[in-house]
Protein backbone atom coordinates (compact mmCIF):
# COMPACT_ATOMS: atom_id res chain seq x y z
CA UNK A 1 0.00 0.00 0.00
CA UNK A 2 2.92 2.33 0.71
CA UNK A 3 4.29 1.75 -2.80
CA UNK A 4 0.86 2.29 -4.36
CA UNK A 5 0.30 5.59 -2.49
CA UNK A 6 3.70 6.99 -3.47
CA UNK A 7 3.36 6.04 -7.10
CA UNK A 8 0.00 7.64 -7.68
CA UNK A 9 1.03 10.76 -5.77
CA UNK A 10 4.29 11.10 -7.69
CA UNK A 11 2.78 10.43 -11.08
CA UNK A 12 -0.07 12.85 -10.55
CA UNK A 13 2.26 15.67 -9.55
CA UNK A 14 4.71 14.85 -12.33
CA UNK A 15 2.26 14.55 -15.21
CA UNK A 16 -1.09 16.01 -14.22
CA UNK A 17 -3.46 16.17 -17.18
CA UNK A 18 -1.11 17.86 -19.65
CA UNK A 19 -1.69 15.36 -22.41
CA UNK A 20 -3.51 12.12 -23.09
CA UNK A 21 -0.23 10.34 -23.78
CA UNK A 22 1.30 11.43 -20.44
CA UNK A 23 -1.75 10.41 -18.44
CA UNK A 24 -2.01 7.01 -20.10
CA UNK A 25 1.70 6.45 -19.53
CA UNK A 26 1.46 7.47 -15.89
CA UNK A 27 -1.44 5.15 -15.09
CA UNK A 28 0.25 2.29 -16.90
CA UNK A 29 3.45 2.72 -14.92
CA UNK A 30 1.49 2.80 -11.70
CA UNK A 31 -0.02 -0.58 -12.47
CA UNK A 32 3.41 -1.94 -13.30
CA UNK A 33 4.47 -1.24 -9.72
CA UNK A 34 1.20 -2.16 -8.06
CA UNK A 35 1.38 -5.52 -9.85
CA UNK A 36 5.17 -6.09 -9.75
CA UNK A 37 7.14 -7.25 -12.72
CA UNK A 38 7.96 -10.67 -11.31
CA UNK A 39 4.69 -11.88 -12.85
CA UNK A 40 6.27 -11.32 -16.26
CA UNK A 41 10.03 -11.59 -15.79
CA UNK A 42 11.79 -14.42 -14.00
CA UNK A 43 13.38 -12.93 -10.90
CA UNK A 44 16.68 -14.20 -9.61
CA UNK A 45 18.07 -13.77 -6.11
CA UNK A 46 19.63 -10.31 -5.69
CA UNK A 47 19.07 -9.62 -9.40
CA UNK A 48 16.39 -6.97 -8.86
CA UNK A 49 15.88 -4.13 -6.44
CA UNK A 50 13.35 -4.64 -3.66
CA UNK A 51 10.43 -2.33 -3.10
CA UNK A 52 11.87 -1.11 0.22
CA UNK A 53 15.21 -0.33 -1.39
CA UNK A 54 13.54 1.56 -4.19
CA UNK A 55 11.31 3.62 -1.86
CA UNK A 56 14.18 4.45 0.47
CA UNK A 57 16.30 5.78 -2.41
CA UNK A 58 16.11 9.41 -3.56
CA UNK A 59 14.53 8.48 -6.89
CA UNK A 60 10.87 8.91 -5.80
CA UNK A 61 11.56 12.40 -4.47
CA UNK A 62 13.58 13.45 -7.53
CA UNK A 63 10.98 12.07 -9.95
CA UNK A 64 8.08 13.69 -8.10
CA UNK A 65 9.81 17.09 -8.07
CA UNK A 66 10.64 16.80 -11.79
CA UNK A 67 14.39 16.76 -11.25
CA UNK A 68 14.80 14.32 -14.09
CA UNK A 69 18.52 14.85 -14.70
CA UNK A 70 19.35 13.91 -11.10
CA UNK A 71 16.81 11.09 -11.22
CA UNK A 72 18.52 9.67 -14.33
CA UNK A 73 21.95 9.75 -12.68
CA UNK A 74 20.57 7.92 -9.66
CA UNK A 75 18.95 5.30 -11.90
CA UNK A 76 22.26 4.73 -13.65
CA UNK A 77 23.92 4.07 -10.28
CA UNK A 78 21.14 1.67 -9.26
CA UNK A 79 21.42 -0.15 -12.59
CA UNK A 80 25.11 -0.78 -11.91
CA UNK A 81 23.97 -2.76 -8.86
CA UNK A 82 20.97 -4.34 -10.57
CA UNK A 83 21.79 -4.32 -14.31
CA UNK A 84 19.05 -6.84 -15.20
CA UNK A 85 16.21 -5.17 -13.30
CA UNK A 86 13.53 -4.59 -15.97
CA UNK A 87 11.56 -2.13 -13.84
CA UNK A 88 14.57 0.16 -13.41
CA UNK A 89 15.22 -0.11 -17.14
CA UNK A 90 11.67 0.92 -17.98
CA UNK A 91 11.86 3.84 -15.57
CA UNK A 92 15.10 4.87 -17.23
CA UNK A 93 13.29 4.91 -20.58
CA UNK A 94 10.48 7.00 -19.08
CA UNK A 95 12.92 9.48 -17.53
CA UNK A 96 14.75 9.86 -20.84
CA UNK A 97 11.41 10.50 -22.51
CA UNK A 98 10.60 13.25 -20.00
CA UNK A 99 13.97 14.83 -20.82
CA UNK A 100 12.94 14.86 -24.51
CA UNK A 101 15.66 12.31 -25.25
CA UNK A 102 13.12 10.09 -26.92
CA UNK A 103 15.44 8.30 -29.33
CA UNK A 104 17.43 7.07 -26.31
CA UNK A 105 14.18 6.10 -24.57
CA UNK A 106 13.10 4.15 -27.66
CA UNK A 107 16.47 2.37 -27.70
CA UNK A 108 16.01 1.35 -24.03
CA UNK A 109 12.55 -0.10 -24.73
CA UNK A 110 13.83 -1.96 -27.77
CA UNK A 111 16.66 -3.46 -25.69
CA UNK A 112 14.14 -4.76 -23.16
CA UNK A 113 12.03 -6.30 -25.94
CA UNK A 114 15.01 -8.23 -27.30
CA UNK A 115 14.89 -10.39 -24.18
CA UNK A 116 11.14 -10.12 -23.57
CA UNK A 117 9.37 -9.55 -26.93
CA UNK A 118 5.89 -10.28 -25.56
CA UNK A 119 5.97 -7.82 -22.65
CA UNK A 120 2.90 -5.65 -23.25
CA UNK A 121 3.78 -2.70 -20.93
CA UNK A 122 7.11 -2.14 -22.66
CA UNK A 123 5.47 -2.25 -26.09
CA UNK A 124 2.87 0.25 -24.85
CA UNK A 125 5.61 2.63 -23.61
CA UNK A 126 7.47 2.21 -26.89
CA UNK A 127 4.33 3.01 -28.87
CA UNK A 128 3.70 6.16 -26.83
CA UNK A 129 7.31 7.25 -27.24
CA UNK A 130 7.04 6.77 -31.01
CA UNK A 131 3.82 8.84 -31.02
CA UNK A 132 5.43 11.68 -29.06
CA UNK A 133 8.33 11.59 -31.50
CA UNK A 134 5.93 11.93 -34.42
CA UNK A 135 6.49 8.42 -35.84
CA UNK A 136 2.81 7.59 -36.19
CA UNK A 137 3.14 4.37 -38.22
CA UNK A 138 5.61 2.88 -35.74
CA UNK A 139 3.41 4.02 -32.85
CA UNK A 140 0.31 2.43 -34.40
CA UNK A 141 2.21 -0.84 -34.95
CA UNK A 142 3.20 -1.16 -31.27
CA UNK A 143 -0.14 0.01 -29.89
CA UNK A 144 -1.99 -2.38 -32.22
CA UNK A 145 0.14 -5.28 -30.95
CA UNK A 146 -0.86 -4.46 -27.37
CA UNK A 147 -4.54 -4.07 -28.28
CA UNK A 148 -4.56 -7.47 -30.01
CA UNK A 149 -2.19 -9.54 -27.87
CA UNK A 150 -2.03 -8.25 -24.30
CA UNK A 151 -3.44 -10.53 -21.63
CA UNK A 152 -4.48 -7.47 -19.59
CA UNK A 153 -7.78 -5.79 -20.41
CA UNK A 154 -6.42 -2.51 -19.00
CA UNK A 155 -3.51 -2.47 -21.44
CA UNK A 156 -5.79 -3.39 -24.34
CA UNK A 157 -8.18 -0.53 -23.53
CA UNK A 158 -5.37 2.01 -23.15
CA UNK A 159 -3.73 0.93 -26.38
CA UNK A 160 -7.03 1.08 -28.28
CA UNK A 161 -7.75 4.54 -26.85
CA UNK A 162 -4.42 5.80 -28.15
CA UNK A 163 -4.99 4.20 -31.57
CA UNK A 164 -8.33 6.00 -31.74
CA UNK A 165 -6.63 9.25 -30.79
CA UNK A 166 -4.06 8.81 -33.56
CA UNK A 167 -6.84 8.28 -36.11
CA UNK A 168 -9.09 11.13 -34.95
CA UNK A 169 -6.67 13.91 -34.20
CA UNK A 170 -3.85 13.04 -36.60
CA UNK A 171 -1.37 14.92 -34.45
CA UNK A 172 2.33 14.20 -34.39
CA UNK A 173 3.33 14.54 -30.77
CA UNK A 174 6.56 16.31 -30.00
CA UNK A 175 6.30 18.71 -32.93
CA UNK A 176 5.35 22.35 -32.53
CA UNK A 177 1.66 22.92 -33.21
CA UNK A 178 1.09 25.73 -35.73
CA UNK A 179 -2.22 27.52 -36.15
CA UNK A 180 -3.24 28.04 -39.74
CA UNK A 181 -6.51 28.43 -41.65
CA UNK A 182 -7.94 25.48 -43.55
CA UNK A 183 -10.48 24.87 -46.29
CA UNK A 184 -12.44 21.69 -46.91
CA UNK A 185 -15.32 20.93 -49.19
CA UNK A 186 -16.91 18.95 -51.98
CA UNK A 187 -18.34 19.77 -55.38
CA UNK A 188 -20.80 17.44 -57.06
CA UNK A 189 -23.27 16.86 -59.83
CA UNK A 190 -26.04 14.27 -59.59
CA UNK A 191 -29.34 13.17 -61.07
CA UNK A 192 -32.45 13.41 -58.89
CA UNK A 193 -35.51 11.53 -60.13
CA UNK A 194 -37.98 13.30 -57.87
CA UNK A 195 -36.74 16.54 -56.23
CA UNK A 196 -38.82 18.33 -53.65
CA UNK A 197 -40.72 21.08 -55.46
CA UNK A 198 -42.56 24.17 -54.34
CA UNK A 199 -46.30 23.58 -54.95
CA UNK A 200 -47.71 25.29 -58.00
CA UNK A 201 -51.26 24.95 -56.67
CA UNK A 202 -53.00 24.65 -53.30
CA UNK A 203 -52.12 20.99 -52.80
CA UNK A 204 -49.61 20.08 -50.10
CA UNK A 205 -47.04 18.97 -52.66
CA UNK A 206 -46.40 19.11 -56.36
CA UNK A 207 -47.88 16.13 -58.14
CA UNK A 208 -45.91 16.76 -61.32
CA UNK A 209 -42.72 14.76 -61.77
CA UNK A 210 -39.81 17.03 -62.73
CA UNK A 211 -36.56 15.11 -62.59
CA UNK A 212 -33.28 16.77 -63.48
CA UNK A 213 -29.67 17.43 -62.62
CA UNK A 214 -28.51 18.99 -59.36
CA UNK A 215 -25.24 20.87 -58.79
CA UNK A 216 -23.95 21.13 -55.25
CA UNK A 217 -21.11 22.98 -53.54
CA UNK A 218 -20.27 22.48 -49.85
CA UNK A 219 -17.51 24.54 -48.22
CA UNK A 220 -16.03 24.80 -44.75
CA UNK A 221 -13.45 27.49 -43.99
CA UNK A 222 -11.96 27.41 -40.51
CA UNK A 223 -9.28 28.69 -38.19
CA UNK A 224 -8.19 27.17 -34.83
CA UNK A 225 -8.42 30.08 -32.41
CA UNK A 226 -7.27 27.71 -29.62
CA UNK A 227 -4.98 24.77 -30.33
CA UNK A 228 -3.36 22.75 -27.57
CA UNK A 229 -2.54 19.11 -27.02
CA UNK A 230 -5.70 18.38 -25.06
CA UNK A 231 -8.13 21.00 -26.36
CA UNK A 232 -9.12 22.83 -29.52
CA UNK A 233 -11.56 25.55 -30.56
CA UNK A 234 -12.27 26.36 -34.23
CA UNK A 235 -14.12 29.28 -35.78
CA UNK A 236 -15.73 28.19 -39.05
CA UNK A 237 -17.73 29.44 -41.99
CA UNK A 238 -20.04 26.76 -43.41
CA UNK A 239 -21.77 27.25 -46.76
CA UNK A 240 -23.86 25.21 -49.18
CA UNK A 241 -25.24 25.91 -52.65
CA UNK A 242 -27.69 23.58 -54.39
CA UNK A 243 -28.60 24.54 -57.95
CA UNK A 244 -30.86 22.79 -60.45
CA UNK A 245 -31.34 22.67 -64.16
CA UNK A 246 -34.33 24.31 -65.79
CA UNK A 247 -36.76 21.55 -64.95
CA UNK A 248 -36.49 22.07 -61.22
CA UNK A 249 -35.24 25.63 -60.90
CA UNK A 250 -37.95 26.38 -58.35
CA UNK A 251 -35.90 24.78 -55.56
CA UNK A 252 -32.51 26.49 -55.84
CA UNK A 253 -31.23 26.54 -52.26
CA UNK A 254 -28.31 28.11 -50.40
CA UNK A 255 -27.15 28.16 -46.79
CA UNK A 256 -24.56 30.33 -45.06
CA UNK A 257 -23.50 30.15 -41.45
CA UNK A 258 -20.82 30.43 -38.81
CA UNK A 259 -19.87 27.91 -36.14
CA UNK A 260 -17.76 27.50 -33.02
CA UNK A 261 -16.49 23.92 -32.72
CA UNK A 262 -14.66 22.88 -29.54
CA UNK A 263 -13.02 19.60 -28.47
CA UNK A 264 -11.42 18.54 -25.19
CA UNK A 265 -9.51 15.36 -24.32
CA UNK A 266 -9.69 14.16 -20.73
CA UNK A 267 -9.50 11.01 -18.63
CA UNK A 268 -12.14 9.69 -16.25
CA UNK A 269 -10.42 7.04 -14.23
CA UNK A 270 -8.56 4.89 -16.74
CA UNK A 271 -10.75 5.77 -19.72
CA UNK A 272 -10.03 8.44 -22.31
CA UNK A 273 -12.86 10.65 -23.58
CA UNK A 274 -12.98 13.14 -26.43
CA UNK A 275 -15.67 15.70 -25.56
CA UNK A 276 -17.16 18.00 -28.17
CA UNK A 277 -19.35 21.11 -28.13
CA UNK A 278 -20.52 23.01 -31.19
CA UNK A 279 -22.70 26.04 -31.89
CA UNK A 280 -24.07 26.79 -35.39
CA UNK A 281 -25.89 29.80 -36.78
CA UNK A 282 -27.31 29.33 -40.27
CA UNK A 283 -29.38 31.44 -42.65
CA UNK A 284 -31.07 29.40 -45.38
CA UNK A 285 -32.30 30.89 -48.66
CA UNK A 286 -34.80 29.46 -51.15
CA UNK A 287 -34.84 31.08 -54.60
CA UNK A 288 -32.75 33.95 -53.10
CA UNK A 289 -35.42 34.68 -50.44
CA UNK A 290 -34.71 34.13 -46.74
CA UNK A 291 -36.27 30.78 -45.90
CA UNK A 292 -35.16 29.95 -42.36
CA UNK A 293 -32.83 31.08 -39.57
CA UNK A 294 -31.49 28.26 -37.38
CA UNK A 295 -29.54 28.26 -34.11
CA UNK A 296 -28.20 24.86 -33.04
CA UNK A 297 -26.03 23.43 -30.27
CA UNK A 298 -24.49 19.95 -30.33
CA UNK A 299 -22.71 18.07 -27.53
CA UNK A 300 -20.82 14.79 -28.00
CA UNK A 301 -18.49 12.34 -26.28
CA UNK A 302 -16.26 9.65 -27.84
CA UNK A 303 -14.57 6.77 -26.05
CA UNK A 304 -13.52 3.16 -26.47
CA UNK A 305 -15.20 0.83 -24.00
CA UNK A 306 -14.09 -2.43 -25.63
CA UNK A 307 -11.12 -3.41 -27.83
CA UNK A 308 -11.50 -2.40 -31.49
CA UNK A 309 -14.59 -0.31 -30.83
CA UNK A 310 -15.52 3.36 -30.55
CA UNK A 311 -18.69 4.79 -29.05
CA UNK A 312 -19.99 8.22 -30.10
CA UNK A 313 -22.71 9.74 -27.89
CA UNK A 314 -24.40 12.97 -28.90
CA UNK A 315 -27.31 15.28 -28.25
CA UNK A 316 -28.52 18.16 -30.43
CA UNK A 317 -30.89 21.04 -29.81
CA UNK A 318 -31.99 23.81 -32.19
CA UNK A 319 -34.43 26.66 -32.60
CA UNK A 320 -35.69 27.48 -36.11
CA UNK A 321 -37.60 30.48 -37.47
CA UNK A 322 -39.17 29.91 -40.90
CA UNK A 323 -40.57 33.37 -41.57
CA UNK A 324 -44.31 33.66 -42.54
CA UNK A 325 -46.48 31.39 -40.41
CA UNK A 326 -49.45 30.96 -42.74
CA UNK A 327 -53.08 31.88 -42.26
CA UNK A 328 -53.47 29.77 -39.09
CA UNK A 329 -50.14 29.99 -37.15
CA UNK A 330 -51.36 27.88 -34.23
CA UNK A 331 -51.51 24.95 -36.67
CA UNK A 332 -49.29 25.78 -39.66
CA UNK A 333 -46.23 27.49 -38.13
CA UNK A 334 -43.01 25.46 -38.22
CA UNK A 335 -41.12 27.81 -35.89
CA UNK A 336 -39.91 26.12 -32.75
CA UNK A 337 -37.53 23.73 -31.03
CA UNK A 338 -36.08 20.50 -32.35
CA UNK A 339 -33.76 18.05 -30.66
CA UNK A 340 -32.39 14.57 -30.55
CA UNK A 341 -30.36 12.13 -28.48
CA UNK A 342 -28.35 9.38 -30.14
CA UNK A 343 -25.47 6.93 -30.12
CA UNK A 344 -23.24 5.57 -32.90
CA UNK A 345 -21.30 2.40 -32.17
CA UNK A 346 -18.29 1.52 -34.36
CA UNK A 347 -16.74 -1.97 -34.60
CA UNK A 348 -13.28 -2.07 -36.25
CA UNK A 349 -11.83 -5.14 -37.93
CA UNK A 350 -9.35 -6.31 -40.54
CA UNK A 351 -5.74 -5.41 -41.12
CA UNK A 352 -4.79 -2.13 -39.40
CA UNK A 353 -8.42 -1.88 -38.19
CA UNK A 354 -9.24 0.29 -41.22
CA UNK A 355 -12.61 -1.40 -41.81
CA UNK A 356 -15.60 -0.91 -39.57
CA UNK A 357 -19.30 -1.53 -39.15
CA UNK A 358 -21.45 1.09 -37.41
CA UNK A 359 -24.87 1.11 -35.80
CA UNK A 360 -26.75 4.37 -35.19
CA UNK A 361 -29.85 4.93 -33.09
CA UNK A 362 -31.46 8.31 -32.42
CA UNK A 363 -34.61 9.53 -30.76
CA UNK A 364 -35.89 12.95 -31.83
CA UNK A 365 -38.62 15.48 -31.15
CA UNK A 366 -40.01 18.75 -32.52
CA UNK A 367 -42.02 21.20 -30.44
CA UNK A 368 -43.28 23.97 -32.70
CA UNK A 369 -45.60 26.95 -32.57
CA UNK A 370 -47.97 25.14 -34.93
CA UNK A 371 -49.43 21.89 -33.61
CA UNK A 372 -49.28 20.28 -37.06
CA UNK A 373 -45.47 20.13 -36.89
CA UNK A 374 -45.02 18.73 -33.37
CA UNK A 375 -43.21 15.45 -34.00
CA UNK A 376 -41.81 12.44 -32.12
CA UNK A 377 -39.61 10.04 -34.03
CA UNK A 378 -36.68 7.66 -34.18
CA UNK A 379 -33.89 6.97 -36.66
CA UNK A 380 -31.93 3.72 -37.09
CA UNK A 381 -29.00 3.17 -39.44
CA UNK A 382 -26.55 0.34 -40.19
CA UNK A 383 -23.42 0.92 -42.24
CA UNK A 384 -20.14 -0.54 -43.47
CA UNK A 385 -16.84 1.09 -44.45
CA UNK A 386 -13.96 -0.91 -45.89
CA UNK A 387 -10.94 -0.31 -48.15
CA UNK A 388 -10.92 -2.17 -51.48
CA UNK A 389 -7.22 -2.86 -51.76
CA UNK A 390 -7.53 -4.48 -55.19
CA UNK A 391 -8.67 -1.06 -56.47
CA UNK A 392 -5.80 0.84 -54.90
CA UNK A 393 -6.65 3.63 -52.46
CA UNK A 394 -10.40 3.09 -52.82
CA UNK A 395 -12.99 2.83 -50.04
CA UNK A 396 -16.47 1.31 -50.14
CA UNK A 397 -19.31 2.72 -48.03
CA UNK A 398 -22.71 1.08 -47.70
CA UNK A 399 -25.56 1.96 -45.34
CA UNK A 400 -29.27 1.57 -44.85
CA UNK A 401 -31.53 3.62 -42.57
CA UNK A 402 -35.10 3.70 -41.35
CA UNK A 403 -36.80 6.88 -40.10
CA UNK A 404 -40.18 6.89 -38.37
CA UNK A 405 -42.07 9.89 -37.00
CA UNK A 406 -45.56 10.68 -35.75
CA UNK A 407 -47.43 13.99 -35.41
CA UNK A 408 -49.63 13.56 -32.31
CA UNK A 409 -51.34 16.99 -32.55
CA UNK A 410 -51.95 17.01 -36.30
CA UNK A 411 -55.30 18.30 -37.54
CA UNK A 412 -55.98 18.18 -41.29
CA UNK A 413 -56.46 21.37 -43.27
CA UNK A 414 -57.57 19.34 -46.31
CA UNK A 415 -58.87 15.88 -47.11
CA UNK A 416 -55.87 14.19 -45.48
CA UNK A 417 -56.86 12.03 -42.53
CA UNK A 418 -55.05 12.91 -39.26
CA UNK A 419 -53.77 9.37 -38.73
CA UNK A 420 -52.11 9.47 -42.18
CA UNK A 421 -49.77 12.34 -41.24
CA UNK A 422 -46.61 10.46 -40.32
CA UNK A 423 -43.15 9.79 -41.69
CA UNK A 424 -42.12 6.30 -42.77
CA UNK A 425 -38.91 6.48 -44.74
CA UNK A 426 -36.18 4.04 -45.73
CA UNK A 427 -32.86 5.29 -47.10
CA UNK A 428 -30.21 3.24 -48.96
CA UNK A 429 -26.75 4.59 -49.78
CA UNK A 430 -23.64 3.29 -51.53
CA UNK A 431 -20.40 5.04 -52.53
CA UNK A 432 -16.93 4.35 -53.94
CA UNK A 433 -14.28 6.90 -52.93
CA UNK A 434 -10.83 6.94 -54.51
CA UNK A 435 -8.13 8.88 -52.65
CA UNK A 436 -5.66 10.38 -55.12
CA UNK A 437 -3.81 12.00 -52.22
CA UNK A 438 -4.43 12.73 -48.54
CA UNK A 439 -6.24 15.93 -49.53
CA UNK A 440 -7.98 15.03 -52.78
CA UNK A 441 -10.54 12.32 -53.59
CA UNK A 442 -13.31 11.54 -56.06
CA UNK A 443 -16.53 9.72 -55.26
CA UNK A 444 -19.30 7.93 -57.13
CA UNK A 445 -22.52 7.41 -55.19
CA UNK A 446 -26.10 6.21 -55.42
CA UNK A 447 -28.96 6.81 -53.01
CA UNK A 448 -32.53 5.55 -52.97
CA UNK A 449 -35.16 7.08 -50.66
CA UNK A 450 -38.56 5.49 -50.25
CA UNK A 451 -41.28 7.40 -48.38
CA UNK A 452 -44.25 5.11 -47.97
CA UNK A 453 -46.74 7.04 -45.87
CA UNK A 454 -50.02 5.43 -47.01
CA UNK A 455 -51.28 8.70 -48.49
CA UNK A 456 -51.05 10.49 -51.81
CA UNK A 457 -49.54 13.68 -50.47
CA UNK A 458 -46.36 12.46 -48.77
CA UNK A 459 -45.63 9.20 -50.58
CA UNK A 460 -42.65 9.48 -52.94
CA UNK A 461 -39.57 7.64 -54.19
CA UNK A 462 -36.25 9.25 -55.14
CA UNK A 463 -33.26 7.89 -57.05
CA UNK A 464 -30.15 10.05 -56.66
CA UNK A 465 -26.88 9.18 -58.41
CA UNK A 466 -23.81 11.23 -59.20
CA UNK A 467 -20.19 12.12 -58.60
CA UNK A 468 -18.31 14.35 -56.15
CA UNK A 469 -14.85 15.84 -55.80
CA UNK A 470 -13.72 15.99 -52.15
CA UNK A 471 -10.80 18.22 -51.21
CA UNK A 472 -9.01 19.98 -48.35
CA UNK A 473 -6.33 22.68 -48.23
Amino acid sequence: MQMRAWLFSALRSSYGLKSAFSVCLSITLAFCFVFPAQSVFARETNAVISQNQFLSSDFPRLFKSKQFEKALKLLDRLLKQYPQDPLLQRYRGLTLDKLNRRQEAIAVYKQILIAHPDHAPTRLFLGLAYAREGQRDAAARELRWVAENSGSSEYRHWAQAQLTRLRQLGRKSGKRVVKKPYLAGKVGVFYDSNPLLIPSDENLSSREKEDGADYSIDLKLGYPVLLRKDRRLDLQYVGRELLHDGGASRVDFSSHGVALDGKRRLFLGKRSFLLGARYDFKANFLRSDLFAVINRVLFSADSSFFPKTRTHLYTRFSYSNYGPDGIRPSESSRDGFRGGLGVIQYFYYGRDARSYVFLKQEGSFSETRGDNFDRVGSLSRLGLHTPLEFLGATDLDLSVGFDYGTYPEFSSLSVLEPDERRDIRSDYYGALTHHWSSKFATRLFYRFINSDNDNGFYERDRHIAGAEVVFSL
